[in-house]
């Protein structure tokens, strides 16, 4: 991987925080299926046996028994059974303060990777049963360890296949303006500025910056500075005017109403659905609700 590519890599994984939704090992029936829906958790299988397909974005995959496949949130997806045997899984549903969508999409990476018969992998994938289920004072470490764990497995091998996407711009330009955005969410970031600090003019940065992210510079803050105020929601005692300031709204009612397009909750509502201990739930229409499809379990994933 190009040294730049590396570092910034490295830099966003140092940052990584997980936040554990859900766990289990479940088989699947007949009626495991799910078509077309968005969540906002991220979410990984590893594959023990059966067959089944899942559809991310345009992309089709078919997983089969030994590989592992990360999903971020934020995504479009469906999932079913096919006319084979259903798939018997380890699963599970994450939030992570990284925004690894991106991460896939500016890296190229693959959503399976081979992992075999691991028993490394399946001993983490338990963990993070157990200790969901059965919670201790060791419990949260335990349950970051083991994720932590997972998610490193899955990108040592992806990262393997990551395709090169900078044909006609050096990386660490495109890198270190990421970079600058993510220091300055709560200032004023505009095309001027950020052209400038990528030394290109600013039509072509925006061509540029949509050709590699998929989306506007102005998009792209957007959807950053409502990460970030989630973030803080989750891990600060913050009053939501405060937030929505360090997160770079000016106005508290469109901090409101984009945060509510985006997460199904405004902030307050999101904030009682954290401190009722159910944030892995949105309200109700929203595709972020769990459903039922796997034998002797209550979820699918």
């Amino acid at each position: 991987m190009d040294p730049n590519h590396q570092q910034f890599m490295s830099r966003q994984l140092a940052q990584l925080r997980v936040q554990l939704l859900l766990a289990k090992r479940s088989v699947c029936h007949a009626g495991w299926q799910r078509l077309r829906f968005t969540p906002t958790y991220d979410k990984l299988y590893y594959i023990c046996d059966g067959e089944g397909w899942l559809q991310v974005g345009r992309k089709q995959l078919r997983p089969k028994p030994g590989e592992l496949v990360l999903i971020p949130g934020g995504l479009e997806q469906s999932y079913s059974v096919t006319a084979g045997p259903p798939y018997t899984k380890y699963w599970c549903h994450f939030r992570s303060n990284v925004p690894l969508r991106r991460l896939f999409h500016l890296y190229g990476l693959p959503h399976a990777v081979w992992a075999g018969d691991s028993a490394d992998l399946s001993s983490s994938f338990q963990e993070l049963v157990e200790h969901r289920a059965n919670p201790g004072p060791a419990g949260p470490l335990r349950i970051q360890s083991a994720l932590l764990a997972i998610i490193a497995f899955f990108m040592e091998r992806a990262l393997r296949f990551q395709r090169a996407k900078y044909a006609s711009v050096s990386p660490r330009e495109l890198m270190e303006t990421l970079h600058f955005i993510d220091q300055h969410l709560s200032g004023e970031l505009t095309i001027d500025e950020l052209s400038r600090q990528a030394h290109f003019h600013p039509n072509y940065f925006i061509r540029m910056f949509k050709r590699h992210l998929g989306m506007t510079p102005m998009r792209y803050i957007q959807e950053r500075r409502l990460e970030h105020a989630q973030q803080l929601l989750e891990t600060h005692d913050l009053a939501i005017t405060k937030i929505a300031g360090l997160s770079g709204f000016k106005d508290l009612s469109h901090f409101s109403a984009a945060f509510k397009k985006k997460y199904g909750a405004s902030p307050t509502e999101y904030r009682n659905l954290l401190m009722n201990g159910h944030a892995d739930l949105m309200p109700a229409g929203q595709s972020d609700v769990p459903e039922p499809s796997c034998l002797f379990e209550n979820n699918s994933g």
